[in-house]
């Protein structure tokens, strides 16, 4: 395929995923659905090698991801996350391990059944804090619960991530995988804490002598490049994206000139992810659809309770964490950013994250009529004050 058929190709590409996107937003369709669909409908139309000249694309979406979740942490954010332990390790138990099991039962192999224990266990940041901004419930005092668990579930999915690549690689599971990823998630983590004043140093001089727009070049190459020797030697890149952005010290110029720069690249990025994500997907290797719907149904009922329960240990009363939990159903980009790991797990991760993320949108919307339907509130006994 020459030069110029491969741009039309890829600018039409482009183009189907924001109509189907604009087309699907008035539905309420979130916006990774549409481009998973995208991959969907154009996996006939567009030739294979067509993705070559959007690669760069595809392979930095995990290292821009999460070098974007690193950068809203800091070290000290990190050590604060201690009063969401216990919610987020009862939200960990009550989802990984039912879907570990049924997983296993059905398909009797350990690594496939990891991956998607990993994959559907975290609710989808993307998916709730958008419905959150867009219903205007910011407000409402299970906000900082969910957002708390959403962080503690990012930061167990960096850390299930960087053992699974390496499982993943080695094709099994022994003392000594397990030992040397356990190795490298300490020293990486001891390593970046260590340097994290130099490189502060360094970003203050980089802030008065680099110009703003060769900013974009420092940071990403340095992102990809990392992210490239991490891979090199069976490391997950996620892991690294995330403690390099840990790394850019917050409320600095350095900060908000990375943000803003390579915050359209990562929607991009992540965009072509889910795209390719489908694209490239066998359709024809799901056979087993009852293990699906079986998933799906486990994913959702376990996702219930484990909130319904985490918000009622958190302090708050039944109607509350009904709401809470009916508000958190959906799954999203870490789940098929685990199953891209592995490809006998990316269809069905597919299909259970297209049904949870459509169902869970849905019952997010109606969470509030259907918390008010299972706990009316009481009526006042007071008998309303009269009037002057």
């Amino acid at each position: 395929m020459h030069a110029g058929a491969e741009l039309v190709y890829a600018g039409f590409i482009l183009l189907f995923m924001f109509s189907l996107a604009y087309g699907l937003k008035t539905l309420k369709f979130p916006y990774i659905i549409s481009f998973m669909l995208s991959g969907f409908l154009l996996k006939s139309v567009v030739p294979e090698d067509v993705s070559g000249i959007l690669l760069i694309f595809e392979y930095s979406a995990v290292a821009l991801l999460f070098f974007f979740v690193g950068l809203e942490y800091s070290f000290e954010k990190l050590l604060g996350m201690l009063r969401i332990l216990k919610a987020g390790f009862l939200d960990l138990l009550i989802n990984f391990l039912p879907i570990f099991a049924i997983s296993y039962a059905f398909t009797k192999e350990f690594i496939l059944s990891l991956v998607l224990a990993s994959a559907l266990y975290p609710s989808s940041t993307a998916i709730t804090v958008k419905l959150f901004m867009d219903y205007k419930r910011l407000i409402n005092p299970e906000v900082d619960l969910l957002i708390g668990i959403l962080i503690f579930e990012d930061l167990i999915c960096i850390i299930l991530l960087s053992l699974l690549t390496s499982f993943v690689r080695l094709g099994n599971i022994n003392y000594y995988a397990i030992s040397k990823s356990i190795f490298i998630l300490t020293f990486l983590f001891l390593l970046f804490y260590l340097i994290r004043n130099p490189v502060k140093v360094f970003f203050e001089f980089a802030e008065r002598k680099v110009d703003e727009n060769l900013f974009v070049f420092l940071i990403f190459g340095t992102l990809l490049l990392l992210c490239g020797l991490a891979l090199k030697y069976d490391v997950s890149e996620a892991l690294v994206a995330f403690i390099f952005g840990v790394l850019i010290p917050e409320n600095s110029r350095a900060f908000k000139i990375v943000e803003s720069s390579l915050s359209p690249l990562k929607e991009l990025s992540v965009g072509l992810f889910f795209f390719f994500f489908t694209y490239k997907t066998d359709i024809n290797s799901l056979e087993q659809l009852s293990f699906v719907l079986l998933l799906v149904a486990t994913a959702l009922v376990f996702k219930l309770i484990s909130t319904y329960i985490s918000s009622l240990v958190y302090g708050f009363d039944k109607r509350v964490s009904m709401r809470a939990s009916l508000s958190f159903l959906q799954r999203g980009e870490f789940s098929l950013v685990f199953s891209s790991l592995y490809p006998p797990a990316q269809m069905i991760t597919f299909f259970v994250v297209l049904i949870t993320s459509l169902l869970g949108s849905f019952s997010f919307v109606f969470a509030p009529r259907l918390t008010d339907f299972l706990f009316p509130r009481k009526r006042s006994s007071k008998a309303p004050p009269q009037a002057p």
